[in-house]
């Protein structure tokens, strides 16, 4: 596959990061229309180059790689993904301690317990200026595109830990929509919201996106004005209906039991993985090693070689030279030969 016309496209997304469609993705990138898997084929090699959201038909452009990443090899697509394995190990220790059957988290609760971020990460405003100030490289574009790639990727790894636990029948998990009052006294009252409320939280929604002129949560989250989205979306809710704002939770349902069980199955399988990812590095540095000691050696000796041995007129006969080197390919077709024969 040819490499993708990625200076066409740093182009384009300086006047926008909107591309309108498939066809047009491909025909800024020099690329060829496909269809079918060939298609989907495309667009898994794209994503080396760039990240991007589809909206509808439209791609929003989201990050350009300064260097393209590495081919997946979908042999190790499991190794890939072990990110997934430890943030369920996680959830599965935390709903181990639970009462009862059930446990309500936010996403942010979630990715600051599961360590993936750092307790300044939720204080984004606090984040913002503390930052701003102390490194003068860093812009508002640069804060603000850091936290739209981190919370897309966390999103992703933590709901696909989540079905992933769900499609065991581990867990079951539902996102709630909280609805926060304030009593007489100025207290917050955090409760679930009645239909009748989603009802008003979607209509209150929807016209801020008309009065913005976009269509959709994710035109908001890409232009960067989530901010001044719920800005509004919070103003309406507290002047017409005593609502002082709105936020999601993330239900969880489960049997201890099982979560018990799945843990201990897990812990032994987490170490047998560990033990497996090292033995491989392992050898595949000795690979590694061998090869660029046999180079070494290999060079040595044919200077040793053309030194001492070769004619001083005319051409030395190669055969002469008894010399063993490694193919170049050696190292390559070694670590191939690990994931074939090693990797779980």
């Amino acid at each position: 596959m040819k490499t993708p016309n990625i200076f066409n496209l740093r182009e384009y997304i300086l006047i926008s990061n909107e591309i309108k469609n498939y066809k047009a993705l491909v025909t800024i990138l020099d690329e060829s229309v496909k269809t079918g898997k060939s298609k989907q084929l495309q667009l898994d090699d794209l994503a080396r180059y760039f990240t991007y959201i589809k909206d509808k038909q439209k791609f929003i452009v989201t990050e350009i790689f300064v260097e393209p990443l590495e081919k997946i090899d979908h042999r190790r697509e499991g190794n890939y993904s072990k990110y997934v394995e430890h943030v369920k190990y996680l959830l599965l220790k935390k709903l181990s301690t639970c009462e009862g059957y059930k446990c309500t988290f936010t996403k942010n609760n979630l990715f600051n317990f599961l360590g993936m971020v750092n307790p300044l990460y939720l204080k984004k405003v606090n984040a913002k200026q503390e930052l701003v100030n102390k490194d003068t490289r860093i812009s508002t574009f640069d804060f603000n595109n850091f936290y739209l790639r981190a919370n897309d990727r966390m999103t992703k790894i933590l709901f696909s830990s989540l079905n992933s636990l769900k499609n065991q029948f581990l867990i079951n998990h539902k996102e709630l929509d909280i609805i926060v009052r304030k009593d007489k006294n100025g207290i917050e009252e955090h409760k679930e919201a009645t239909d009748e409320e989603i009802k008003i939280l979607l209509n209150v929604k929807y016209n801020v996106l008309l009065d913005m002129e976009l269509n959709s949560i994710t035109q908001v989250i890409f232009k960067f004005r989530t901010e001044e989205f719920y800005r509004k979306v919070n103003e309406i809710l507290q002047k017409e209906y005593d609502i002082y704002y709105s936020y999601k939770q993330i239900e969880l349902l489960f049997t201890k039991k099982n979560i018990l069980h799945e843990l201990s199955l897990l812990e032994s399988k987490m170490h047998r993985q560990e033990l497996n990812d090292k033995t491989i590095d392992v050898i595949n540095l000795h690979a590694r090693q061998t090869y660029d000691k046999n180079i070494e050696k290999y060079d040595r000796e044919l200077d040793d070689f053309l030194y001492n041995d070769a004619p001083a007129i005319g051409e030395y006969n190669k055969t002469a030279f008894s010399g063993f080197r490694l193919k170049s390919e050696y190292v390559d077709i070694q670590f191939e030969l690990a994931e074939y024969l090693l990797r779980l």
